[in-house]
């Protein structure tokens, strides 16, 4: 199980027969819950989770498969509405109650649009960190194919499986993390760590494969939010810093997720890359979280 100095201790919950690792931190409502993108374990949000800590309830989670929880049965598809059925069930058991902020970094805010679009009477709000967007495969230029991805990600885990990715987690963690340098030295080891852990390429193959449904099940107007508040957050740079074809067409995708509600808002936050941001600029993530918090306590 991994520590660091600041992240809490986990506990492992059973939900039906397998455990999900949930990290706890901080008191007051309304509680926030984080979830992660494609292949990363709760370790993301190590220095998120502190600074919200600091205000109010805090909660991360390894999905099923990742990290230290148990893989989800074969029988159930990975999909966006199988995680957010297991984040409640989750939350139930350990006494976290609605409403909640959901917070989603790449994959994780398909769920947790999901979440919010299915179930807005136990959501406060909702921050989106350099999000994925529904839509982002049929009409951003030059992104792989969702069957593409699928595909890499079937290779990934093999070779992981295999042990063959081990030897060079230090050049996969840089892949993946391209600042890494800039992490404090306890990070920048777990995450080197992680990224040579098989389960987690397993458990994203998973949802990759089941990729399709999830993305088609947030689909979703201006508007379907009403008024519960939106923050979506981009990352300035896209891997190599260039304003390549996918990365124009990405703010406007952005500013669609924002006016998922009436109370929408899209920032651009400097500095940092799309998987770097809840390292590097966890107090943005922190900041767009509390201001959230706010409208809500002064209603």
């Amino acid at each position: 199980m991994t520590t660091l100095p600041d992240l809490p201790a986990g506990e492992r919950i059973d939900i039906g027969g397998y455990r999900l690792n949930v990290h706890r931190l901080g008191q007051g409502n309304p509680a926030v819950i984080l979830d992660t993108g494609l292949g990363v374990s709760s370790l993301l949000w190590a220095r998120v989770l502190p600074l919200i800590g600091d205000f109010t309830t805090a909660c991360t989670f390894d999905r099923a498969g990742y990290g230290d929880s148990d893989p989800g049965p074969r029988h159930l598809p990975r999909t966006s509405a199988q995680i957010v059925k297991e984040v409640r069930l989750l939350l139930q058991k350990v006494e976290i109650t609605p409403p909640y902020v959901l917070v989603g970094h790449s994959f994780g805010a398909i769920n947790m649009t999901w979440y919010a679009l299915h179930h807005p009477g136990e959501v406060a709000g909702l921050v989106l960190v350099d999000p994925s967007h529904p839509q982002m495969f049929e009409r951003v230029p030059g992104i792989p194919s969702s069957k593409a991805m699928t595909q890499g990600m079937r290779v990934v885990a093999a070779l992981s499986r295999w042990g063959v990715l081990k030897p060079f987690a230090p050049l996969l963690a840089r892949g993946v993390f391209p600042q890494i340098k800039q992490f404090p030295p306890d990070l920048q080891q777990a995450l080197t760590a992680m990224t040579a852990q098989p389960q987690n390429y397993a458990a994203g193959l998973r949802e990759a494969e089941a990729g399709d449904e999830s993305f088609r099940s947030a689909v979703s107007a201006p508007g379907s939010l009403g008024d519960i508040p939106v923050i979506v957050l981009s990352a300035e740079w896209w891997v190599t810093g260039k304003q390549t074809p996918m990365k124009q067409a990405m703010p406007a995708l952005r500013e669609e997720q924002a006016k998922l509600s009436t109370r929408g808002e899209h920032r651009t936050v400097e500095g940092c890359d799309h998987s770097d941001l809840p390292i590097l600029r966890a107090d943005a993530v922190a900041d767009a979280v509390q201001t959230i918090c706010q409208v809500y306590r002064s209603v």
